[in-house]
C-alpha cells in the first residue's frame, strides 16, 4: 500500500492534479486519447521495453477499452467503482493472432497480464497510471503526442 501512496504523491507532484479516478465522469476525460504505454511493473519486476514495442490503451464510454500491445490489438470491457477500483470483465486479444518476433510476442503477453493484474486507475494532466492496489503491478501511460 505504501508503494500506491508513493506513486500517487509522486504523480500529483510531477503532473499536477493527479487523482484516482471514481466513476464515470472522470474516465469521460481520457475518451478519445490514446495512451502509450511507457513502463511496465509486473508482480514487482520491471519488463524492459522494447524500442520497436509500442503499445496503447484507449477508453470509451460503456466500459470499453481498446489498444495494441506490439503486435496484435485487443479490447476489452472494465467495470469502474466510485472509489476508483477497475474490475476487468473481458480483455483480449481481436481477431486472428498475429505472428510477431518472439521478443514482441512476449511483451505483448506480459503486457496484457500486467492489464489484467490492475485494479486501480490514477489519472494525471497527460498522463495514467493502471495498477494492482498493492503496487506490485504498475502499468505507466503518456498521452500519444505529448
Amino acid at each position: 500500500m505504501r508503494a500506491c501512496i508513493a506513486l500517487f504523491l509522486l504523480l500529483s507532484g510531477c503532473y499536477g492534479g493527479a487523482k484516482i479516478a471514481g466513476g464515470e465522469g472522470e474516465m469521460a476525460k481520457l475518451y478519445g486519447r490514446v495512451w502509450e504505454l511507457q513502463s511496465v511493473l509486473l508482480d514487482g519486476r520491471h519488463d524492459i521495453m522494447h524500442v520497436d514495442a509500442k503499445m496503447t490503451v484507449s477508453f470509451a464510454p460503456g466500459g470499453q477499452i481498446a489498444g495494441f500491445g506490439a503486435v496484435n490489438r485487443f479490447a476489452g470491457v472494465y467495470k469502474l467503482s466510485p472509489d476508483g477500483k477497475f474490475a476487468w470483465a473481458s480483455l483480449g486479444v481481436v481477431g486472428e493472432h498475429k505472428r510477431g518476433a518472439p521478443e514482441l510476442v512476449e511483451k505483448e503477453l506480459n503486457f496484457l497480464e500486467a492489464l489484467r493484474k490492475t485494479n486501480m486507475l490514477i489519472v494525471g494532466r497527460r498522463s495514467i497510471v493502471l495498477q494492482r492496489d498493492d503496487g506490485s503491478t504498475v502499468l505507466t501511460f503518456t498521452e500519444q503526442g505529448f
